[in-house]
């Protein structure tokens, strides 16, 4: 199951932006959690999930005329990308068998004396 942001509007014809994150670990994660997994190995898995994940977009949403624009490449921190897309072009994304959340794309910051 693929969690959803609930700050997502799925309604919207509007384009969003979002954050999409894989279920493949980031390489230096994997190795740390996978003793048997090599660095190369494991960065090669993180560059199968991106070529996996363009082919889904390319089926669940190129084949029905939804626009969309990859902004961002992530795979060190997270593996993922971040994505300009319609609210209601979203569901379609349900189907992908690479992503593991969907979040929207907003700054956050600490504020400068948080209170402890």
């Amino acid at each position: 199951m693929i969690y959803i942001d609930p700050d997502v509007d799925l309604h919207t014809e509007e384009f969003v932006q979002v954050i999409i994150e894989f279920k493949t670990s980031p390489a230096h994660v994997a190795i740390l959690t996978n003793s048997l997994l090599s660095l190369e190995e494991a960065i090669e898995q993180v560059e199968q999930s991106h070529r996996h994940f363009q082919k889904e977009l390319e089926i669940f949403l190129g084949e029905k005329h939804y626009p969309y624009r990859i902004t961002h490449y992530y795979k060190k921190g997270i593996n993922g990308v971040a994505l300009e897309i319609q609210g209601i072009a979203i569901q379609q994304l349900l189907y992908s068998q690479v992503i593991k959340a969907i979040y929207l794309n907003r700054e956050i910051s600490i504020p400068e004396n948080p209170i402890m």
